[in-house]
């Protein structure tokens, strides 16, 4: 036999050893008889073309397999978001608060927990001011400029459109109770027209990041106290950050 002819018989030789002792999926993956006497020696006495297309096969990487999509932060039930706001907001009615105040600035905290990737429970703090809206000044003896300064907390049920897209509009909806005071530079502060309020609005969430979100918000309120109806129109814009892994 000559040296070259050897060599031949030990590539095949070492090849269909390969394909004996090899697990049969990984032999077939390969492209080679998954064991069997008669097997290797046909692979070993096959041509030299065929033994080399079958030692190519060994050096071939597997082909890649795709990755699972991992799921967005915001559409994992359990997630929680925490939120901070700025807001604008416009008094009316027949009560204390809506005589002689309009509007003015506030701030908002917000946190939601999601039962479901469409659906979120919320909870809201938020601090509200409406200052005077102007006129004659009071005639009252020892008055000075007064304002409303209202506190709020609310539980808010959080419905989600399109939430696996990175803009989603929401719509909310709870109660709440209000403490609003009535508060004088000169006199101090008095608590008129405390109760509780109905909630409803709508929103659109924009998210920068997988984890952090800009949100804008028109909320409306409904206020029934000592027989007294307020409703407050409120602009809200903040941000929203959804921690964890």
């Amino acid at each position: 036999m000559s040296g070259a002819r050897a060599v031949e018989w030990g590539v095949g030789l070492m090849i269909a050893t390969w394909a004996w002792v090899a697990p049969p999926a990984a032999a077939e993956s390969a492209g080679l008889p998954a064991g069997g006497a008669t097997e290797i020696v046909a692979l070993a006495e096959s041509g030299p073309r065929a033994r080399l297309d079958y030692a190519s096969t060994l050096f071939r990487q597997p082909p890649a397999t795709s990755q699972t999509k991992r799921t967005p932060r915001r559409m994992r039930t359990n997630t929680i978001d925490l939120g901070l706001q700025i807001s604008y907001g416009v008094v009316n009615g027949t009560s204390r608060l809506a005589d002689g105040f309009n509007s003015g600035p506030g701030y908002a905290f917000r946190f939601r927990y999601a039962l479901k990737p469409s659906f979120a429970l919320g909870f809201s703090f938020e601090n509200q001011n409406y200052y005077e809206s102007g006129g004659q000044p009071s005639t009252e003896p020892g008055a000075g400029d007064s304002s409303v300064v209202m506190t709020t907390v609310s539980v808010e049920g959080v419905f989600y459109v399109h939430r696996e897209r990175e803009t989603n509009p929401f719509f909310l909806g709870g109660l709440g109770h209000a403490s609003p005071d009535v508060v004088d530079e000169n006199r101090g502060s008095t608590r008129v027209n405390e109760g509780i309020y109905l909630v409803l609005g709508a929103g659109l969430e924009r998210f920068i990041r997988d984890r952090f979100s800009i949100d804008f918000e028109i909320r409306g309120y409904g206020l029934v106290s000592n027989s007294e109806l307020t409703s407050f129109l409120q602009f809200c814009a903040g941000i929203q950050v959804y921690p964890g892994d």
